[in-house]
C-alpha cells in the first residue's frame, strides 16, 4: 500500500513511499555515497552511483594507508559488496555535471562529493613542488628522504607516521602547542608511539606564513619569524575542506536534492555515514 508524504530536505515535492520505484542518483563514491546508495536501493528505488575517479572509498580509503589503519578497508569493502549485492549500478570515471543531471532527470539526487585538501591563502603554497598528503598516500607523488609535513592534526600525524614507517626522516610543523590535538586519546597514544619509534621531529606553536621549495617560514607566539628549510620535500597535510560544487545548480534542476557527508563539512566517517543512512531512509 502506498502513502503520500512530504519529503524533508531542500524540496517540498510530495512523493510516494512504499513499493514505488524512483530513480536516485548518488554523486560520489566515498563511504557516505556508498551507504546512501545501498540504503536507498534496499528501500526499493533504482539507484545509480557515480564516482569521478577510478576507485571507490574516497578519503576513507586513503586513511587506511598509515600504520595500524588497514582494517578500515574492511568497512569500504563491505559497503561496496553491499551495493553490488543489492544491485546498485556503479559508474566509475564519471564526472557528473549539471547538464548531465538535467539530461538524466532523476527523481532525487544525493550529493556526496566529499572533501579536498585544505589549501589556505599562504604565500608559496601553490608551488608545484608542494606535495598534497592525499596524493602522497595514493601514490601519485613521492617524497624525498627528508620531509617536512605541514599540519600536525590527525591527518598530518598519520601522514608523518606513514612516511616514518617507510624510513623517511620526518618533521611535523603545527600551529597548535601540541601535535595530534584533534585525535581521540586512544588513537593518539599509538600515534605518539609511532613518532617515538620513527624519530619524527616536531615544531609546535608555529604559524606557517610562507612556503619554500625546501621548507617554510613560520611565526611563533612571541612574533619572531623563523625558517625550517633544507628538506627534500614539503608535504601539505593541514586537513580537508568540503567539496560541494554542484548543489546550487542541481537543486535548480531536481528539487529533491540532498547534500551529505564531507560535502557539507569534513568530519568523522561515522558522522558522515549516519547522515547518509538517515537521509536515504527518509526519501
Amino acid at each position: 500500500m502506498l502513502s503520500d508524504k512530504p519529503v524533508p530536505g531542500s524540496g517540498c515535492r510530495t512523493v510516494k513511499t512504499g513499493r514505488n520505484t524512483e530513480e536516485y542518483h548518488v554523486i560520489g563514491g566515498g563511504v557516505a555515497g556508498l551507504c546512501a546508495a545501498f540504503v536507498a536501493k534496499e528501500r526499493g528505488h533504482e539507484v545509480t552511483l557515480y564516482e569521478a575517479g577510478e576507485k571507490l572509498g574516497g578519503n576513507m580509503r586513503l586513511a587506511a594507508y598509515p600504520p595500524g589503519k588497514g582494517d578500515i578497508t574492511n568497512m569500504i569493502r563491505s559497503y561496496i559488496h553491499r551495493c553490488q549485492k543489492d544491485g546498485v549500478e556503479i559508474k566509475l570515471n564519471h564526472e557528473v555535471t549539471a547538464d548531465f543531471i538535467k539530461e538524466e532527470n532523476p527523481d532525487s539526487v544525493i550529493l556526496a562529493t566529499g572533501s579536498r585538501t585544505l589549501v589556505l591563502p599562504i604565500e608559496g603554497i601553490d608551488h608545484p613542488s608542494i606535495i598534497y598528503g592525499s596524493d602522497l598516500l595514493e601514490g601519485k607523488r613521492a617524497a624525498g628522504k627528508k620531509v617536512l609535513v605541514v599540519g600536525g592534526g590527525m591527518v598530518g600525524c598519520e601522514t608523518a607516521a606513514f612516511l616514518g614507517e617507510q624510513n623517511h626522516e620526518v618533521t611535523v610543523i603545527e600551529f597548535r602547542d601540541t601535535v595530534g590535538a584533534d585525535v581521540i586519546h586512544e588513537h593518539r597514544v599509538y600515534l605518539m608511539k609511532d613518532f617515538e619509534e620513527y624519530g619524527i621531529g616536531q615544531i609546535t606553536g608555529a604559524k606557517v606564513c610562507r612556503f619554500f621549495e625546501d621548507g617554510v617560514e613560520y611565526e611563533t607566539a612571541d612574533g619572531e619569524h623563523h625558517e625550517a628549510r633544507g628538506y627534500d620535500s614539503v608535504v601539505l597535510s593541514m586537513g580537508y575542506r568540503n567539496y560541494n560544487p554542484l548543489e546550487e545548480q542541481v537543486k535548480a534542476i531536481v528539487p529533491d536534492t540532498y547534500v551529505i557527508g564531507d560535502a557539507i563539512r569534513a568530519r568523522r566517517a561515522l558522522d558522515a555515514t549516519k547522515e547518509a543512512y538517515d537521509v536515504a531512509s527518509q526519501i
